[in-house]
């Protein structure tokens, strides 16, 4: 009988935490074997988009006249982030600046005037900008949502050290289950090396499986704390502050339950194993 596994760490704990981070034109190359590594693992499986410049010559749309703050429509969508210029002729004498005299629709293709910039109400302007295209999965590229890696599928449109734009969200719950086998592993070893003589990793007391999971369940909490501040929400402090209060609550309660099974109370550093006996995953 196995008396904890991921799903039931899930259960105790991802509920808490299910705000999702989104990711918007995080930029990775390939290397020359034609894989990448975005800087986050546990994706939300499905989440991603994956983008490449369209051309390396700019769209140019003249004439684009802004009333209001209404939309303008340009000629295209998919404009390739922080790839745009925006003027108030073809001679490029005045250039305006993104988020502070006009506001842009990547996506869509659209542009639109702020009411406290430079431009004026009902003025025209000239728009140059690049395009990207977006790729399909299993036909352009594979992505693994655990690691975090994208690699080229060969016969794609994606080529070797070439740089590619990815969307993708993150949640608590993503990557679970990776982060609970290596909690799983540290708290056994920790276990492991602190129990009495009479003890091993084939015993089977209800004391020692129970304590193994609040300690599992402790280092999980400890993990989610430091994804959290790394997610560079303005709630990340707070959340991290409450996942390590939690990891403190089950460290507590799981050394007491240990406590009878231990040499001495006293924690020290083990060498690495896993105990295939307690069948944690």
């Amino acid at each position: 009988m196995s008396w904890t596994n991921s799903t039931t760490v899930k259960k105790h704990l991802f509920d808490l935490d299910k705000l999702t981070v989104d990711y918007a034109d995080v930029k990775v190359k390939f290397g020359a074997t034609g894989g990448a590594d975005l800087p986050h693992k546990g994706l939300v499986s499905g989440s991603e988009v994956v983008k490449t410049l369209a051309s390396f010559e700019p769209v140019s749309d003249p004439a684009i006249t802004l009333n209001g703050e209404d939309w303008g429509d340009l000629t295209h969508s998919k404009l390739h982030p922080n790839e745009i210029v925006l003027t108030d002729d073809d001679g490029l004498e005045t250039l305006y600046q993104h988020d502070v005299d006009y506001a842009v629709d990547f996506v869509n293709g659209r542009i639109r005037r702020i009411d406290t910039g430079n431009i004026g109400d009902g003025a025209s302007v000239s728009v140059y900008y690049l395009r990207y295209s977006t790729m399909v999965k299993d036909t352009d590229y594979t992505i693994d949502y655990d690691s975090g890696q994208v690699a080229i599928k060969a016969g794609g449109a994606l080529e070797p050290n070439t740089e590619i734009w990815v969307d993708y969200q993150l949640s608590a719950a993503s990557g679970a289950d990776q982060l609970i086998d290596e909690a799983i592993t540290e708290a056994e070893d920790k276990i492991l090396a602190n129990l009495k003589d009479e003890y091993d990793g084939s015993s089977t007391d209800q004391g020692l499986k129970t304590g193994a999971a609040e300690l599992t369940m402790a280092v999980v909490c400890r993990g989610l704390a430091s994804r959290a501040l790394s997610d560079g929400l303005t709630s990340a402090e707070g959340r991290a502050r409450g996942w390590r209060d939690l990891s403190v609550q089950y460290e507590l309660a799981a050394w007491r339950t240990l406590r009878p099974f231990l040499k001495s109370p006293q924690i020290a550093p083990g060498s690495k194993k896993s105990n295939q006996s307690w069948e944690w995953s």
